[in-house]
């Protein structure tokens, strides 16, 4: 029996590329050679033409030939040349330097521009093309930057509540460990762990949303009543911190739009509302209708967003107020943005830095 080879040996294979450069350049020359005989041909054709039936003497034709077709040839090889260098400016050249951009591109060099020739300027196809190339670069440069800071956030997000559960089990782990003490560890590591369950959940449903996996499924209900459960789920929350709570919700207002995706936008504003709101602060949630749309209104007499970190509210990871770090993860508002803007809808903020913070959103009513 054969022993069967899993491994082929290693074939050994000319160079290509330099065989491809021979072929095209064979080609190019044999391209302008054609050129060039084309256009002697049509110009001695002419030239016989016009003489034909004409009175000029047979002699002198003979006499004349030799200079006249010497100026053939000769305007006929500079019409060549010229026609040469036209191609390979205006046409070969452009097309080698985006051929180098695409291989560059390819590399994951993705910061490389296409310089333009102030001279191409003028060619619309030329300049649009290596337009469109510097805007597809742009793109993948910063659709890189985002996911290198993606996964940055993302790990140190994920190491955080790792660490506390690995050195709390490591703590529960001693025998003479008293009850109260293990009890308090493990709430501990409950606590990280359902701040670790919240990250992925969020990050699950960004990368659905952000790749249009969620398909929006609309049924009309009514919205007023909607944002009441979403309030009544945070009852423990106000009463614990005592906070007063101001509703304005008008009746009978229904919607057509996806009820679990708004759900999730309600429930992340209020959440924010009560997080960011001090003992014995106001949270106050508005609903109402105007022509053909409905609005939403959470306003909070919390610490207020600056307006440096009003520019990166809806960003992922986020977090303007570092001391309430351990309290989210950064993925709730940019959550709620993406969800509106699937649903077609609008967000807006309006805060002042100590004072408070407002979010509204708007979305059309049902038809």
């Amino acid at each position: 029996m054969k022993k069967r080879n899993y491994f082929p040996k290693e074939q050994k294979t000319s160079p290509k590329r330099p065989k491809k450069m021979l072929d095209s350049v064979v080609f190019t020359l044999f391209s302008y050679v054609l050129i060039f005989v084309g256009i002697s041909f049509i110009l001695t054709c002419s030239l016989m033409l016009f003489l034909s039936g004409s009175n000029i003497s047979e002699d002198f034709v003979r006499q004349r030939a030799p200079t006249t077709f010497t100026n053939i040839f000769v305007l006929s090889f500079m019409f060549t040349v010229v026609t040469m260098l036209i191609k390979y400016y205006f046409f070969d050249k452009p097309l080698k330097n985006l051929h180098d951009g695409m291989e560059n591109l390819l590399k994951g060099n993705y910061s490389f521009r296409l310089p333009l020739d102030e001279k191409l300027e003028n060619q619309e196809a030329i300049s649009k093309l290596f337009e469109s190339f510097d805007k597809i670069a742009n793109q993948l440069e910063k659709t890189e930057e985002k996911q290198l800071d993606f996964v940055s956030n993302v790990s140190h997000e994920i190491k955080t509540p790792l660490t506390v559960i690995k050195n709390y089990v490591q703590l529960l782990g001693k025998e003479d460990l008293p009850m109260e003490e293990r009890r308090k560890y493990h709430a501990v590591i409950e606590e990280n762990a359902e701040k670790l369950n919240s990250l992925v959940s969020n990050i699950l449903k960004l990368n659905k949303l952000e790749n249009q996996v969620i398909v929006k499924d609309c049924e009309v209900f009514d919205f007023g009543e909607m944002i009441c459960e979403s309030l009544l789920s945070f009852e423990s929350v106000w009463t614990e911190k005592n906070i007063e709570i101001e509703t304005n919700l008008e009746e009978g207002l229904f919607i057509n739009t996806d009820k679990r995706l708004l759900e999730i936008v309600c429930n992340n504003l209020i959440s924010n509302a009560m997080k960011f709101t001090e003992s014995g602060g106001k949270v106050s949630v508005e609903c109402f209708k105007k022509e053909n749309l409905a609005t939403v209104s959470v306003t909070d007499t919390g610490c207020g967003i600056s307006s440096e970190t009003g520019k990166h509210i809806f960003d992922k990871f986020y977090q303007g107020d570092t001391s309430r770090k351990a309290e989210g993860n950064g993925l709730g508002l940019a959550l709620v943005k993406r969800i509106i803007d699937v649903l077609g809808g609008e967000i807006s903020v309006q805060s002042q830095l100590g004072k408070g913070s407002k979010f509204s959103v708007t979305l059309e009513v049902a038809k």
